[in-house]
Protein backbone atom coordinates (compact mmCIF):
# COMPACT_ATOMS: atom_id res chain seq x y z
CA UNK A 1 0.00 0.00 0.00
CA UNK A 2 2.80 2.71 1.18
CA UNK A 3 4.48 1.51 -1.89
CA UNK A 4 2.05 2.66 -4.17
CA UNK A 5 1.10 6.04 -2.43
CA UNK A 6 4.95 6.85 -2.08
CA UNK A 7 4.75 6.14 -6.15
CA UNK A 8 1.62 8.46 -6.76
CA UNK A 9 3.11 11.45 -4.70
CA UNK A 10 6.47 11.21 -6.54
CA UNK A 11 4.79 11.16 -9.85
CA UNK A 12 2.83 14.22 -8.33
CA UNK A 13 6.13 15.84 -7.25
CA UNK A 14 7.56 15.09 -10.77
CA UNK A 15 4.70 16.70 -12.51
CA UNK A 16 5.63 20.07 -10.18
CA UNK A 17 8.63 20.06 -11.19
CA UNK A 18 7.83 19.76 -14.86
CA UNK A 19 5.33 22.79 -14.66
CA UNK A 20 7.21 24.96 -12.10
CA UNK A 21 10.36 24.67 -14.11
CA UNK A 22 8.93 25.11 -17.46
CA UNK A 23 6.56 28.38 -16.66
CA UNK A 24 10.03 30.05 -14.36
CA UNK A 25 11.65 29.39 -17.93
CA UNK A 26 9.19 30.95 -19.94
CA UNK A 27 9.29 33.97 -17.96
CA UNK A 28 13.63 34.41 -18.30
CA UNK A 29 13.11 32.96 -22.06
CA UNK A 30 10.40 34.79 -23.21
CA UNK A 31 9.54 33.70 -27.18
CA UNK A 32 11.67 30.60 -26.86
CA UNK A 33 9.34 28.81 -24.82
CA UNK A 34 10.95 25.13 -26.72
CA UNK A 35 13.48 25.63 -24.76
CA UNK A 36 11.85 25.77 -21.50
CA UNK A 37 9.91 23.26 -22.56
CA UNK A 38 12.92 20.95 -23.81
CA UNK A 39 14.23 21.78 -19.83
CA UNK A 40 10.84 21.37 -18.02
CA UNK A 41 10.34 17.81 -19.94
CA UNK A 42 14.06 16.82 -18.64
CA UNK A 43 12.30 15.95 -15.11
CA UNK A 44 10.40 13.15 -17.05
CA UNK A 45 13.52 11.01 -17.07
CA UNK A 46 12.89 10.80 -12.98
CA UNK A 47 9.98 8.64 -13.98
CA UNK A 48 12.44 6.02 -14.62
CA UNK A 49 13.16 5.12 -10.96
CA UNK A 50 9.69 4.27 -10.31
CA UNK A 51 10.18 0.76 -11.60
CA UNK A 52 13.11 0.41 -8.39
CA UNK A 53 11.11 1.57 -5.80
CA UNK A 54 10.07 -2.26 -4.89
CA UNK A 55 13.38 -2.96 -4.76
CA UNK A 56 14.71 -0.65 -2.56
CA UNK A 57 12.27 2.15 -0.80
CA UNK A 58 9.75 -1.02 0.72
CA UNK A 59 11.80 -4.37 -0.23
CA UNK A 60 9.84 -6.21 2.44
CA UNK A 61 6.17 -5.22 1.59
CA UNK A 62 3.75 -7.01 -0.24
CA UNK A 63 1.25 -6.34 -2.69
CA UNK A 64 -2.49 -7.95 -1.93
CA UNK A 65 -5.30 -8.33 -4.39
CA UNK A 66 -6.72 -4.59 -3.36
CA UNK A 67 -3.28 -3.10 -4.40
CA UNK A 68 -2.89 -4.35 -7.95
CA UNK A 69 -6.33 -3.26 -8.76
CA UNK A 70 -5.94 0.39 -7.50
CA UNK A 71 -2.50 0.14 -9.24
CA UNK A 72 -4.32 -1.44 -12.23
CA UNK A 73 -6.97 1.06 -12.47
CA UNK A 74 -4.95 4.11 -11.91
CA UNK A 75 -2.87 3.03 -15.48
CA UNK A 76 -6.01 2.85 -17.25
CA UNK A 77 -7.37 5.89 -16.32
CA UNK A 78 -4.22 7.31 -16.81
CA UNK A 79 -3.42 5.77 -20.45
CA UNK A 80 -7.06 6.91 -20.86
CA UNK A 81 -7.03 10.54 -20.19
CA UNK A 82 -3.46 10.88 -21.72
CA UNK A 83 -4.44 9.67 -24.93
CA UNK A 84 -7.86 11.27 -24.51
CA UNK A 85 -5.77 14.91 -24.39
CA UNK A 86 -3.39 14.25 -27.68
CA UNK A 87 -6.55 14.59 -29.86
CA UNK A 88 -8.14 17.91 -28.60
CA UNK A 89 -4.24 19.13 -29.15
CA UNK A 90 -3.92 18.45 -32.65
CA UNK A 91 -7.43 19.70 -33.42
CA UNK A 92 -5.92 23.05 -31.33
CA UNK A 93 -2.70 23.55 -33.42
CA UNK A 94 -4.77 22.58 -36.61
CA UNK A 95 -7.37 25.61 -36.09
CA UNK A 96 -4.24 27.91 -34.98
CA UNK A 97 -2.55 27.36 -38.18
CA UNK A 98 -5.38 27.15 -40.49
CA UNK A 99 -4.34 28.56 -44.05
CA UNK A 100 -0.86 28.01 -43.06
CA UNK A 101 1.03 25.67 -45.64
CA UNK A 102 2.53 23.62 -42.39
CA UNK A 103 2.94 23.49 -38.87
CA UNK A 104 5.93 24.48 -36.58
CA UNK A 105 8.53 22.02 -35.94
CA UNK A 106 8.80 23.02 -33.07
CA UNK A 107 5.37 22.09 -32.36
CA UNK A 108 5.48 18.47 -33.36
CA UNK A 109 5.67 17.12 -29.93
CA UNK A 110 3.29 19.14 -27.95
CA UNK A 111 0.34 17.15 -28.56
CA UNK A 112 2.60 14.27 -26.87
CA UNK A 113 4.05 15.64 -24.48
CA UNK A 114 1.05 17.04 -23.04
CA UNK A 115 -0.89 13.49 -23.19
CA UNK A 116 2.14 12.33 -21.43
CA UNK A 117 1.68 14.92 -18.34
CA UNK A 118 -2.00 14.05 -18.13
CA UNK A 119 -1.05 10.69 -18.13
CA UNK A 120 1.04 10.56 -15.62
CA UNK A 121 -0.77 13.48 -13.30
CA UNK A 122 -4.02 11.28 -13.47
CA UNK A 123 -2.25 8.15 -12.99
CA UNK A 124 -1.41 9.58 -9.52
CA UNK A 125 -4.30 11.68 -8.83
CA UNK A 126 -6.89 8.10 -9.83
CA UNK A 127 -4.07 6.13 -7.17
CA UNK A 128 -4.65 8.58 -4.35
CA UNK A 129 -8.45 8.90 -4.61
CA UNK A 130 -8.48 4.91 -4.59
CA UNK A 131 -6.51 5.08 -1.56
CA UNK A 132 -8.43 7.48 -0.09
CA UNK A 133 -12.18 6.51 -1.11
CA UNK A 134 -10.84 2.54 -0.15
CA UNK A 135 -9.67 3.23 3.00
CA UNK A 136 -12.07 5.40 5.04
CA UNK A 137 -15.62 4.21 3.36
CA UNK A 138 -17.03 0.96 3.30
CA UNK A 139 -19.24 -0.57 0.94
CA UNK A 140 -22.57 0.85 2.88
CA UNK A 141 -21.31 4.32 2.89
CA UNK A 142 -20.56 4.32 6.83
CA UNK A 143 -17.50 5.51 7.66
CA UNK A 144 -14.28 3.24 9.37
CA UNK A 145 -14.40 5.56 12.57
Amino acid sequence: MYRNIFAAWYCLGICALWLTTFLILMLLFGREADRAFSVGYAWTGFLGFTPLFPFFVFPKEQYDERDRLFLQRALFCGLCFGFAVIGPVIAVLALVHHGASSISIHLIGLPLSCGVFIAIFSFAVVLLYSYYKGGHIEHGGQSNE
